[in-house]
C-alpha cells in the first residue's frame, strides 16, 4: 500500500516536472547547444564555432563594461539592502500595537507595480527638474552623470526589494521559540546580548537567504534601467542583463544571445551550489 501511494505522488508532480522542463531546461539546453554555433536571423544553426562565440562575447568592451556596472551595483545594493531590510525588521520584531502599524508602512513599494516605481523614481531624480535636488538645495544631474545615474539606479533596487525582504526577515523573528527569549532573560542576558547572540543567530539561515535573492536580482535587473537611464549615460548603467536585452532584441545577435543567457544560467548555477554548500555546512555545524 505504501508503494503504490508513493507512485501517486509521482504522479501528483509529474504536471510540475513537465512543464519545469519544457520552459525551463529544454530553451536552457537548446540556448547552450545554440552557443557553439553561427546562426542566421532566423535562428538556424549554421556552422560549429565552439568557443569562438564565448571568446567573442568575453573579449567585448561593451559586455566587460556591463559586467563590471553589475558588479559595482551589487557591491552597494546588497550591503544596503541587507542592513535597511535588517534594520527595519528588528525594529518591529516585537509584536506591539504600535510596531504593527509602523510594520505596515514598510510593506508599501509591494502595493505598486516596478513600472510605476521606476518612472516616479526618474521623475525623483530627473535632471531638470529633480525633487531631491530642491528638497537639500543640490545640484546635481542625477540621470545625465555616470556615478549619480548608477546610484539612482541602486536606490531603485533597494525601494522594489525592500517589502519582499522586510516580510522575510519580520517572520524569522516572529518564528523564534518563545523559550529561547525567557531562557536569555532568566540568564540576566539584556537587550543587546539577546538580539546579536540569540536572535540574530536564530534567523541567520534567512538572513543568508535574502543576500542570495539579492545577489539573484541585481544580476537579473534589466527593466528599471530601461524605464530610467536606457543604459546611458554612455552606457554607465548598462548592466549584463540590459547589455543581453540590446543584443537579443534591438541588435538580433544570435549568437551573443545564447551565449549570455549560457553564461548567465551557469553562474546562477554557481550561485545556487554555493548557498546550498553554505546552508549544509550551517545544518551539521
Amino acid at each position: 500500500m505504501k508503494g503504490k501511494n508513493d507512485r501517486r505522488a509521482y504522479l501528483y508532480v509529474l504536471p510540475a516536472v513537465i512543464l519545469v522542463a519544457l520552459f525551463y531546461y529544454y530553451p536552457f539546453l537548446k540556448s547552450f547547444v545554440s552557443s557553439f554555433f553561427l546562426q542566421n536571423q532566423r535562428g538556424e544553426l549554421t556552422s560549429f564555432v565552439f568557443l569562438d562565440n564565448y571568446k567573442a562575447t568575453l573579449t567585448n568592451e561593451y559586455f566587460i563594461a556591463s559586467v563590471k556596472n553589475t558588479l559595482t551595483m551589487m557591491l552597494f545594493f546588497v550591503p544596503a539592502n541587507t542592513i535597511l531590510t535588517l534594520a527595519a525588521a528588528s525594529f518591529v520584531r516585537r509584536e506591539k500595537r504600535v510596531n504593527e502599524i509602523i510594520g505596515s508602512l514598510y510593506i508599501i513599494p509591494m502595493a505598486f507595480s516596478m513600472s510605476l516605481l521606476a518612472l516616479i523614481f526618474k521623475q525623483i531624480f530627473s535632471p531638470t527638474n529633480s525633487i531631491i535636488n530642491r528638497i537639500f538645495h543640490l545640484d546635481i544631474v542625477w540621470l545625465n552623470d555616470r556615478t549619480s545615474a548608477l546610484f539612482a539606479i541602486i536606490a531603485l533596487c533597494v525601494f522594489l526589494d525592500f517589502a519582499l525582504d522586510y516580510i522575510l526577515l519580520l517572520s524569522a523573528f516572529r518564528k523564534i521559540e518563545r523559550n529561547i527569549i525567557e531562557a536569555s532573560l532568566i540568564d540576566g542576558a539584556n537587550e543587546v546580548q539577546r538580539y546579536f547572540l540569540i536572535e540574530l543567530p536564530q534567523i541567520l539561515p534567512t538572513l543568508i537567504m535574502t543576500i542570495f535573492l539579492a545577489v539573484k536580482d541585481i544580476l537579473l535587473i534589466s527593466a528599471p534601467i530601461m524605464l530610467m537611464t536606457e543604459g546611458g549615460p554612455y552606457r554607465s548603467t548598462e548592466s549584463v542583463m540590459f547589455y543581453y536585452y540590446i543584443e537579443a532584441f534591438k541588435g538580433s545577435n544570435r549568437a551573443a544571445e545564447s551565449t549570455i543567457s549560457s553564461i548567465m544560467v551557469l553562474f546562477s548555477a554557481l550561485l545556487l551550489a554555493l548557498y546550498s554548500i553554505i546552508q549544509r555546512r550551517r545544518r551539521h555545524a
